[in-house]
């Protein structure tokens, strides 16, 4: 499948700008077409870009997408350069997504310094230096960077902060809420039909009651 059809599949009815994602994974692209750099720019609001196994070895005629805030770039041909190019494409890249990509040295990560606020960043086997030596170089060069390969600066598995714990906390606890507030409402209907049944109950019963006053008084007459 082309880009064009793969673009034209994720677009569907939707407009430019409410597209928040695209994927343009396996494609062999080996430097990005102009029509297909120019398409993209169309999408302002755009956070997330893949292009993951597509055999790109440069992305010099990209330009700034200041809105995406993560780039899913596996299994490319990488260089210091492109990650330089990366970094001047999407200024404001949070996570980035890079394993499989051979890099020649550590120094090679220092195209990343002017990702201000870049948190996440995967690089799975790009450096052949021990884990120990990457991971005290990249976090010292990122100062903002909290997960490197899915673990933090310590080389521990990356658990997120109580913070964003307790947002969730939050969260689940509106929903619960929200919950019980449908339920009651549920319930007031139910005792509102029930309400009005009664009241069409009494009603009956005090027209019966009327009909059979007729009848008697209609036998005395006679």
């Amino acid at each position: 499948m082309s880009w064009q059809q793969k673009l034209k599949k994720q677009i569907g009815t939707q407009t430019y700008s409410e597209i928040k994602q695209l994927r343009f994974n396996n494609l062999q692209l080996n430097k990005l077409p102009d029509e297909f750099v120019s398409e993209i720019h169309k999408f302002t609001n755009l956070e997330i870009l893949s292009l993951n196994q597509c055999g790109i070895r440069s992305l010099e005629n990209l330009q700034q997408m200041n809105s995406v805030t993560q780039l899913e770039y596996l299994d490319n041909f990488t260089t210091s350069k492109t990650l330089q190019q990366i970094a001047k494409a999407f200024p404001n890249l949070e996570i980035l997504i890079a394993g499989g990509n051979f890099l020649r040295d550590l120094t090679d990560l220092d195209s990343l310094k002017s990702l201000e606020k870049l948190e996440v960043l995967n690089i799975m086997n790009g450096i052949n230096k021990p884990d120990s030596e990457v991971r005290k170089y990249a976090f010292e060069i990122l100062p903002n960077l909290k997960v490197l390969d899915e673990k933090d600066q310590y080389g521990q598995i990356y658990i997120k902060p109580k913070q964003e714990k307790k947002q969730l906390e939050i969260e689940t606890q509106i929903n619960m809420e929200q919950e019980e507030v449908s339920q009651e409402d549920e319930e007031s209907a139910l005792c509102s039909d029930d309400s009005n049944e009664e009241e069409e109950s009494n009603s009956e019963d005090e027209e019966d009651s009327d009909l059979s006053d007729f009848i008697e008084k209609k036998v005395k007459n006679e």
